[in-house]
């Protein structure tokens, strides 16, 4: 019995594009880019209103423990 191997194999695999990856790079192209910068911008406000808000309320909590 003969084992035939494949890594000696002399022939050359084709090279051909992989589906998803050509969908998703034609997903890319077809994002609205300024839509997605305005929601960013959104969003980074939005966090930076909870941040302020949970700054104040830590700051009356610890004043209110100093007093207690």
């Amino acid at each position: 019995m003969t084992v035939i191997s494949t890594a000696m194999s002399t022939e050359k695999p084709e090279l051909k594009s992989f589906p998803p990856i050509t969908d998703a790079i034609a997903f890319v192209k077809d994002v609205d880019w300024a839509d997605v910068r305005q929601r960013c911008r959104k969003g980074v406000n939005n966090c930076g209103i909870v941040i302020a808000i949970t700054g104040e309320k830590l700051y009356d909590l610890g004043s209110w423990l100093m007093k207690v």
